[in-house]
């Protein structure tokens, strides 16, 4: 029993020894900050971490921070660039989550017009002078071939002029949501006063037909639109590879691997023109 009370005793002074030698504060700095990592995984409860929602290479760490709270947020974000803490901080996730709906929808809005002058030359529903792929109608200058009302630079930098001012319109209401229902414009102000959210203004100019009127469709319809709007993002991206490697339109590309599927494919169309 002696023995047993000195080495109980002993044990009990080394340790206080050792608080003593290397103090008690990094003790507590370690257990404030496992506490601190705990609450962070606690703040986003299972739920919101895919339990009712799909998932696309998700990762513990993109859950962190992609709560399902964003249309079409499905967990993927292999680079980081949502992550407020990690690679992509020097970009304000929210400006991210807009920039994408914005693009989506020029996007959207560009894959239909590039190729409908393909489609409706080749219907007979408009001249064949004016039926041409996209890349020769002056959108790219030194590539246009048709002569409008002016030649394609000067239209060229008529419309970095338009498309200039309509963006900076658009980045002052990102700043300020509802400040374009201030500033006089011809009288039409109120119809640009949005809805406090930059992304989706609504309004007689953004939403005429009064889509989403309760917050289910409205939902549903934010999800259709940044899914068809990643869509025509990668279609884009395809009319400009097709355009660069075959010299002729993706309508025409479409039309060629119909009629000959084994002459005219992504293997036999490896050249640039």
């Amino acid at each position: 029993m002696a023995a047993q009370a000195l080495v109980s005793s002993s044990l009990t002074s080394s340790v206080q020894t050792a608080r003593q030698i290397f103090g008690t504060k990094p003790a507590v700095s370690v257990s404030q900050r496992k506490v601190s990592l705990v609450v962070k995984a606690a703040s986003t409860p299972p739920a919101k971490q895919g339990a009712n929602r799909q998932l696309w290479f998700a990762s513990s760490q993109s859950l962190s921070y992609l709560d399902g709270s964003l249309p079409g947020d499905f967990g993927f974000d292999p680079l980081g660039l949502s992550d407020p803490e990690g690679t992509g901080g020097f970009i304000e996730p929210r400006w991210l989550a807009y920039g994408e709906i914005i693009n989506g929808r020029f996007a959207m809005l560009g894959a239909a017009g590039a190729i409908a002058p393909e489609i409706l030359g080749k219907a007979g529903l408009i001249p064949a002078d004016t039926a041409l792929p996209w890349f020769q109608t002056g959108v790219i200058p030194p590539a246009g071939t048709y002569s409008y009302w002016a030649d394609p630079y000067t239209l060229f930098v008529l419309e970095m002029a338009l498309m200039g001012f309509a963006e900076h319109r658009r980045l002052q209401d990102w700043y300020n949501p509802g400040s374009m229902g201030k500033q006089y414009f011809l009288g039409l102000e109120k119809g640009f006063a949005g809805s406090g959210d930059p992304a989706y203004p609504g309004g007689p100019f953004f939403n005429p037909l009064g889509f989403g009127k309760d917050e289910k469709s409205m939902k549903e319809l934010k999800l259709k639109e940044v899914k068809n709007g990643r869509l025509a993002m990668l279609a884009i991206l395809g009319y400009f590879i097709q355009g660069l490697v075959t010299g002729v339109g993706p309508y025409q590309n479409l039309l060629d691997h119909l009629a000959d599927p084994v002459n005219n494919n992504v293997l036999t169309s490896l050249k640039f023109h």
